[in-house]
């Protein structure tokens, strides 16, 4: 550099530039020359590619109208990161390793690495820890309160089982649904509903009884589900998981929830002999009989449903309004659709039954689950996806068993009140207990031969002799 500018001032010398001239030419020189040499050390600067293809898939979309810098971002984030943990986690229980492999790598996550990468995080935790009971004797919790047989059946489960039950039937909801862009969020929620139960969270808000409270302590460790947009959502679903949800992320965990503890419970005492559960059991349940085995079944149903607890004290319900249900409801369908739920044993449970005296008896589950059906069919997914126990059913039922009683006559008037669409019953059996139900009476010949219907019983269910109204009740309705 020192030698480029002697030669200039020996240049500008030799072309008779001399004194002030000849400075103000140097200093001269020298700007431009600083400034080319900044602009050359500015191009060298490497800048990151975004590749167009990727860019044109935003605008490709028919109902795009405005992008946000934040959905741009992605783009050129380093995502590699947020897949390490899939490649990087070994997993010890096989099902959970079996639960990665078939589920966090299906297209679902294909658009939502971070929904993946939480899911990839909670699914370690419940490896590591999750072997503890999926069910809580905390007193004020909401599972405190259930019977004691109920407690020791479910507590055979692991957390870790149940909550990958609960995953799998978010799953399968939301696909019968075709909801599978809430499939990501709502997995988060299934496997992180129950994490109040851990035994490294009991210091937190567990104390109060609350384990949906709880759950959320181990989530706002995870820096990815801070990011998430539906984070406050899904704490929500969480929280409410056991109560009444809004939203369809939240009705599907809590209808997951209650589906999966279904067949947990079908797995233990209605497949499987509840003398099994004698070495987990107190003393006093050792000497339980079959009489009261068919009854834990009962109550544990009850429990997980929500329902049977002091329904004496519930206040009275409103009558339900009818709606319209023409689109979808057709009656002889309806009736066809019942017909196989008669004196069907599901283990120890069962849904419907036949009488000799020209009667069939069906649970509120069953007119709704049909219901259900027939409005998917259709393509009526308001009544299809309606969250279990919304007031909306209610009066969905009553129109159903109104036009079964007032327009076809198979449904007894003479048993139950105009105003509600079912009644309680005593179920009186040759041995045990009397069991109190909440039925909707049919007349048989609605469904066949009543003689054929009585041979074809299971040997539990012709243990029943007798079935007359609860006097006891004013028929108010049953939450369902």
């Amino acid at each position: 550099m020192k030698e480029a500018i002697q030669a200039i001032i020996g240049w500008l010398r030799a072309i008779g530039w001399n004194g002030s001239f000849l400075i103000l030419a140097v200093v001269l020189i020298m700007t431009i020359i600083a400034v080319l040499a900044l602009s050359r050390k500015k191009e060298t600067v490497v800048q990151n590619t975004i590749h167009l293809r990727d860019l044109s898939k935003l605008w490709t979309e028919e109902d795009t109208k405005e992008i946000h810098i934040s959905e741009l971002s992605p783009l050129w984030r380093d995502e590699q990161s947020l897949s390490e943990d899939n490649k990087t986690t070994q997993l010890r229980n096989p099902r959970a390793t079996a639960f990665m492999e078939n589920n966090l790598n299906s297209v679902w996550f294909k658009k939502f690495p971070q929904q993946k990468a939480v899911c990839v995080r909670l699914l370690s935790l419940l490896d590591q820890q999750g072997q503890c009971p999926s069910v809580v004797d905390i007193r004020g919790d909401v599972e405190g309160g259930w019977d004691e047989n109920t407690y020791q059946l479910l507590a055979r489960i692991s957390l870790l089982d149940h909550s990958l039950n609960v995953a799998e039937e978010v799953v399968q909801l939301l696909s019968e649904n075709k909801a599978w862009h809430v499939i990501p969020d709502t997995m988060i929620a299934a496997l992180a509903h129950d994490l109040g139960k851990l035994e490294s969270i009991r210091g937190y808000l567990y104390s109060l009884g609350e384990h949906p409270l709880a759950a959320g302590r181990p989530l706002a460790g995870i820096s990815e589900f801070e990011n998430l947009p539906k984070k406050d959502e899904i704490l929500q679903a969480i929280k409410l998981h056991h109560k009444m949800p809004k939203g369809l992320l939240g009705k599907t965990l809590k209808k997951a929830d209650q589906q999966a503890r279904q067949k947990e419970l079908e797995s233990t005492t209605l497949q499987k002999d509840f003398a099994d559960t004698k070495e987990h059991a107190p003393p006093s349940a050792t000497t339980v009989d079959q009489n009261t085995k068919n009854d834990a079944a009962w109550q544990a149903q009850a429990d997980i449903y929500n329902e049977g607890h002091d329904t004496n004290s519930r206040k009275p319900k409103t009558t339900p309004q009818l709606v319209d249900i023409s689109s979808w409801f057709e009656a002889s369908q309806f009736l066809d659709n019942l017909k196989p739920y008669i004196n069907k044993m599901f283990g120890r449970r069962f849904l419907a039954f036949s009488m000799s005296d020209g009667h069939v008896y069906f649970q509120a589950k069953v007119l709704e689950e049909v219901a259900r059906k027939m409005a998917e069919k259709a393509g009526c997914m308001e009544i299809a996806t309606m969250a279990h126990k919304d007031e909306s059913m209610r009066g969905v039922l009553f129109t159903i068993v109104h036009q079964l009683r007032a327009e076809h006559d198979v449904v007894d008037r003479g048993l139950i009140k105009d105003t509600f669409f079912g009644g309680y019953f005593n179920v009186t059996r040759k041995i045990g207990k009397t069991i109190k139900g909440y039925y909707t009476p049919f007349h048989a010949e609605s469904f066949g031969s009543v003689a054929e219907m009585e041979q074809a019983k299971p040997q539990m269910l012709r243990d029943i002799v007798k079935v007359s109204p609860y006097l006891d009740s004013d028929n108010s309705e049953h939450e369902n």
